[in-house]
């Protein structure tokens, strides 16, 4: 009896803890932030030939629980140059993007500025920015390397990806970089058939007539990558880290490729994208030191003391795409892939699917430990005549190349 009631004393002390805490908190009340909609720009423009974009939108306050769109459509979007002659951007079917003629490219020497009138019939506009030509990039280059994230979770093997830059000095000393890539995905195995499961458990098998072979997996950059160059340093730019890339994500590569594309900025767009930077690493939570409103370079026209977020940047542009073949890749960060269809062969059975994924030709020791490895396979393939037909399985990731791509081979892909 003593054994229960202190129990239970314990019991009621834990609940009253917790309520005294609940007693605590205050609760956050997203209503006492004032919220102002402004408008945010997101675009740019270069010297490289090609449909260039503005993206307009409209902040939305913290507690907006609807689907509505926060896009400034219907608004008049254009862009001068310091000698007067304008370029309209057209609203596209995804409202807020507004988009260049497709032979619109910058002047190297010219200065440019953007102009918006809204549908509400407020105008803003830009300061104006002068044009300067990107130097070529030289080279892009891989070496082994561990991500060690923050410090408290498992390191990460992989490799990061550089570029150097030979001669800078006919250039601004102010870069912004941007980079894509891809993973070509060819599988070892061709599938022949599909096996679709059955209400009663069993499987039904039939011919299998698409071309899943070969896809590709594409990635964007998604952070602001900047470097300075300086005369000093002889007008070059040596090991400029641009992308990590984890070793697992080599998986079932059969060829890679990476582009990057470098920005000729200004120092007042350099020290814009810093001071986003600083401020998207320190809003790591509500509590955390806010640094207040970036401002970029654009203005109200209608009201001076109205804020808009964003910036228009003009930029000269040069771009480099290399193709990496796995052995073109840093041997000690090889070391660390995983190769998913060297690791799993094939497997071939004679019985039926159900009793295949069910293990049931396995010891009921062993039974667990094979359905879970027989979970990730596949049929693609049917061995046999008039007997006993045997069913040829193997990974998933191995015989259909869309669990790690899509279909459809990218323009550019040599």
């Amino acid at each position: 009896m003593q054994h229960g009631y202190t129990q239970k004393n314990k019991a009621i002390l834990i609940i009253l803890c917790m309520l005294s805490l609940m007693g605590c908190v205050e609760e956050f009340e997203a209503d006492s932030i004032k919220f102002e909609k402004l408008l945010v720009v997101d675009g740019n423009i270069s010297d490289q030939q090609k449909e260039h974009a503005i993206k307009l939108t409209y902040t939305s306050p913290i507690d907006d629980q609807t689907d509505v769109s926060n896009a400034a459509s219907g608004a008049a979007v254009w862009v001068e140059d310091n000698i007067g002659n304008r370029t309209d951007f057209i609203e596209q079917s995804t409202p807020g993007l507004y988009l260049s003629p497709a032979d619109f490219a910058g002047i190297p020497g010219r200065s440019y500025a953007l102009y918006i009138t809204t549908s509400e019939g407020d105008s803003y506009k830009s300061t104006f920015q002068t044009l300067t030509p990107a130097p070529e990039i030289s080279r892009i280059y891989n070496r082994y390397s561990v991500d060690t994230g923050d410090g408290k979770s498992t390191s990460t093997p992989g490799f990061q990806f550089f570029i150097d830059v030979d001669n800078t000095l006919s250039s601004s000393q102010f870069f912004r970089y941007e980079w894509s890539d891809a993973h070509q995905v060819i599988v070892p195995y061709i599938k022949k058939y599909k096996a679709e499961i059955q209400p009663n458990g069993s499987y039904t098998i039939t011919d299998f007539d698409e071309d899943v072979k070969e896809c590709y997996r594409e990635d964007h950059f998604q952070e602001i990558i900047l470097q300075t160059s300086s005369n000093n340093e002889g007008g070059s730019l040596q090991e400029v880290p641009i992308r990590f890339t984890a070793s697992s994500e080599f998986d079932v590569t059969t060829k890679y490729s990476i582009e990057v594309t470098q920005r000729a900025i200004s120092p007042e767009a350099y020290s814009y994208y810093r001071k986003l930077e600083l401020f998207n690493e320190s809003n790591g939570s509500l509590f955390d030191r806010q640094q207040g409103v970036v401002v970029g370079n654009l203005q109200s026209v209608n009201n001076p003391d109205e804020k808009v977020l964003g910036y228009f940047e003009v930029s000269g542009t040069t771009s480099k795409r290399v193709f990496l073949a796995l052995t073109d890749l840093d041997p000690k960060g090889f070391e660390h892939v995983y190769r998913t269809c060297n690791e799993h062969g094939i497997i071939e059975f004679e019985g039926s699917l159900d009793e295949f994924y069910n293990a049931t030709d396995v010891p009921e020791e062993e039974r667990s430990t094979a359905i879970l490895v027989r979970s990730v396979y596949d049929i693609f393939d049917q061995l046999g005549g008039l007997g006993e037909i045997v069913q040829q399985m193997a990974h998933r990731h191995c015989v259909d190349c869309r669990y790690n791509g899509q279909l459809g081979k990218p323009s550019y892909w040599q």
